[in-house]
């Protein structure tokens, strides 16, 4: 096997990781967008850490706020990682537009159901990293659904 000289930039595209919708509850709005990458980051604490966009509606949400919710897809799950990932809070009621009463837990934080996991987390730390912000969150709730987990890899699903 030889290794052939890549992009570093489109290289990122053979990680594959979780589908997460991140959550938010402003007191105004409830919001949720598609996260590109999410991971753990702390055992003991349990420390979760996402990337987004200060582009996005919900990072508008998110950087004032105490807690936010994280939830992994199921497989399945395909149309509302798309969905949330591809229409702006700024517009519509993502939630409404994808017929899902949220599952309203600790801290009034949404979190979507069905999902294979969902958790609460208080923020922890936020900083600037390139064109996107890395969210630290401390997991002090969390959820277990059913099913398998919902995979991102090279621009899709993994299947």
């Amino acid at each position: 096997m030889t290794f052939e000289p890549l992009d570093p930039g489109k290289a990122l595209s053979f990680l594959s990781h979780p589908v997460t919708i991140i959550t938010a509850n402003d007191g105004k709005q409830l919001n949720g967008m598609t996260a590109a990458w999410t991971t753990q980051i702390s055992i003991d604490p349990p420390i979760l850490c996402t990337s987004i966009s200060p582009l996005r509606h919900t990072w508008d949400m998110l950087k004032d706020i105490e807690y936010f919710g994280v939830c992994q897809l199921a497989e399945g799950q395909e149309k509302i990682g798309m969905t949330f990932g591809t229409k702006s809070g700024r517009d519509l009621d993502k939630f409404e537009l994808m017929n899902l009463e949220p599952f309203m837990a600790a801290h009034d934080v949404p979190l979507v159901p069905g999902s294979l996991a969902g958790f609460v987390c208080r923020k922890a730390h936020q900083t600037e990293q390139g064109d996107h912000w890395a969210l630290f969150g401390e997991v002090i709730e969390a959820w277990q659904g059913e099913g398998k987990p919902l995979n991102w890899h090279r621009s899709k699903y993994l299947e």
